[in-house]
């Protein structure tokens, strides 16, 4: 995913740190549904955001998947535990992205929690054995 954002011209690129709670969810999410994720956003019109280990994107597929936002850059190599927020590099690429920033992160935690718990209760329904009936 990392590739696909080379070449394009960045609008604003920022510092940012990302709390370790939506951190460790993404890795969670990964490691129990694959990658990459596909989040539609629902309320933003065209917008969906894909997830992979190493990128997080905001793409407009009305656009030819042109990126809004994306969060890339992750410093998890000197995080000493998994409490501590991941220092990573937010790129716009739009003059309006930070707008829907706080809209994005809220619906990617709601939704990767929603899929984790789908796949949660999927498991333990497998794990359940009918009683034979005589």
């Amino acid at each position: 995913m990392a590739s696909r954002l080379d070449g394009i011209p960045v609008f604003e690129l920022i510092t940012v740190a990302v709390p370790a709670a939506k951190y460790n969810l993404v890795v969670r999410a990964i490691k129990r549904l694959g990658e990459p994720l596909y989040i539609p956003l629902t309320g933003l019109r065209g917008l969906e955001l894909i997830i992979d280990h190493d990128t997080w994107v905001v793409v407009d597929r009305d656009l030819n998947e042109i990126p809004v936002l994306a969060w890339t850059d992750f410093e998890v190599e000197d995080r000493s535990s998994i409490h501590e927020p991941v220092s990573c590099s937010l790129k716009l690429y739009h003059a309006h992205a930070q707008i829907i920033l706080s809209q994005v992160q809220e619906f990617m935690g709601r939704e990767l929690e929603n899929r984790i718990a789908e796949i949660k209760t999927a498991d333990e329904a497998e794990k359940i054995i009918p009683i034979k009936k005589d």
